[in-house]
């Protein structure tokens, strides 16, 4: 509930100057930050951890053109790879009588999609191999 008399409103003051105070105080802080420790590094250590992180940065740059590369591809090959079993699963239930495919006609048309989807697969593979 809201405050609605002048003593309640007063209450409500009070809590927020008790916030005030423990937010400021909290500001300063006894101790060395890291950021303030780093400043006081020897410069040799400096330049060391400059070195680290330059490598870093460059494997970074390496890894992040990895992945824009398996993202184009690979994600297609995965969604083939699914569509495939997701069929042959289909073929499989009907040699026992049950599933979606119900003619001999069903399954030949589901093998010849699997067959266009392992070509398609090939191309792909072929193309990350080949980079």
């Amino acid at each position: 509930a809201f405050p609605q008399t002048p003593e309640e409103l007063e209450d409500v003051s009070d809590l927020e100057d008790e916030h005030d105070a423990r937010s400021r105080t909290s500001i300063q802080t006894e101790g060395k930050t890291d950021r303030a420790k780093m400043t006081q590094l020897p410069e040799a250590e400096k330049e060391k951890i400059a070195e680290q992180v330059a490598d870093f940065k460059k494997v970074k740059s390496k890894l992040d053109a990895e992945i824009e590369i398996w993202d184009d591809t690979s994600n297609d090959i995965i969604v083939l790879a699914k569509r495939m079993c997701v069929i042959m699963m289909e073929m499989t239930d009907f040699t026992r009588g049950r599933g979606p495919l119900k003619h001999t006609s069903d399954v030949i048309n589901a093998a010849k999609v699997i067959s266009e989807s392992g070509s398609r697969m090939d191309v792909l593979a072929r193309l990350i191999a080949d980079q």
